[in-house]
């Protein structure tokens, strides 16, 4: 068994959230992708789809939550890149004031995990939604 000792407990969950954030994320760009592509490959599912019409509500959800994924990961990319340009710069001695309200809210950002939950819980409910509708679908 570990004790404190042994390691921060602060790097310990920071590694587990990190290892968590990317098995989610994995999971709902593949669920959002793999299921659109199981809908346009599978022949019977296709012809069912495209004679509903709900098929673009269908595709749209799924689509729109991969979107939401993707876009979320750009803009902590950005985020966590102006915390690091900051410290960079800090540790020069140098100081760039290129747009201090980027880096404001970039702190901002990574203070705040209820964005991530917003998101993800965003997410869920677009993929919840596409696949009930699915099911109304394909089985009436």
């Amino acid at each position: 068994m570990c004790t404190e000792k042994d390691y921060h407990k602060e790097d310990v969950y920071g590694e587990a959230f990190d290892r968590y954030e990317k098995v989610l994320r994995t999971w709902f760009v593949a669920y959002g992708i793999g299921a659109t592509i199981l809908f346009m490959t599978q022949e019977k599912l296709r012809a069912t789809l495209l004679c509903h019409h709900l098929r673009a509500w269908v595709v749209g959800l799924f689509l729109v939550g991969v979107l939401v994924q993707v876009i979320e990961s750009a803009f902590y990319k950005m985020c966590m890149w102006e915390l690091y340009y900051d410290e960079a710069q800090k540790n020069e001695g140098e100081r760039d004031e290129r747009c201090p309200c980027l880096l404001n809210i970039s702190k901002w950002v990574e203070c705040s995990h209820l964005i991530g939950v917003i998101i993800d819980l965003l997410t869920i409910g677009l993929f919840a939604a596409a696949t009930i509708m699915a099911f109304h679908i394909v089985i009436p």
